[in-house]
């Protein structure tokens, strides 16, 4: 082989070489289509576990947009993109709040695809094909949620794990056991219905 066939043939593996990074997704990348994929859906319905301070605790989410409700045992908090109402069996009464954005990253596992721009930094890590897993490191410093590793399946592109890293260094996980399509469910589902909670106290405390 001539020098200048070599150096062709050196110059074309780096231009592929180039061509291969230039075509990898970023973590925003990825981030951005989770979240258009969340958002083309009318509602989702997903069944998860929370692992924190050695207890385990199950539940179901249904989403729709930037609404939810959210049903465990002994729990329930519903969310109409505005206001909370949070019932405690344990307390006997629900509690009326305006959460802030961090504040529903705790109980709603995808608020974090949805709002990650404006909170983190986001970074791609080394996984399985099967996976794509994304590290998440708050831009401010007084954020109480400092880190998450949030997993996500490589054909959905739903979460399947989420690993909260308190300010506090408690470590609070997210396991997504089952996620499927829902369909419209009217802005009624996603409010606090008194009716049905006959003689409970509402607390408000916006």
């Amino acid at each position: 082989m001539t020098r200048k066939a070599t150096i062709l043939l050196l110059f074309s593996f780096l231009l592929f070489g180039i061509t291969r990074i230039e075509a990898a997704e970023t973590a925003s990348q990825i981030l951005d289509r989770a979240a258009t994929k969340v958002r083309q859906q009318k509602s989702i319905v997903a069944s998860y576990t929370i692992s924190a301070d050695g207890h385990n605790q199950d539940g179901t989410l249904t989403l729709a947009g930037d609404r939810f409700t959210l049903s465990s045992p002994g729990l329930a908090s519903w969310y109409d993109g505005k206001t909370q109402w949070t019932y405690s069996d344990q307390i006997g009464e629900v509690n009326v709040t305006e959460p802030t954005p961090e504040e529903l990253q705790q109980v709603n596992p995808f608020a974090i695809i949805n709002s990650f721009k404006k909170i983190y930094a986001a970074t791609l890590l080394k996984s399985p094909v099967n996976e794509k897993k994304i590290a998440l490191k708050a831009n401010s410093k007084h954020s109480d949620i400092r880190n998450v590793v949030l997993t996500l399946d490589s054909s959905t592109l739903y979460p399947k794990q989420i690993v909260l890293t308190m300010s506090n260094r408690r470590t609070v996980t997210i396991k997504l056991n089952s996620i499927r399509p829902g369909g419209n469910l009217p802005l009624s589902f996603f409010r606090f219905d008194s009716k049905k909670y006959p003689g409970i106290q509402v607390i408000d405390l916006r």
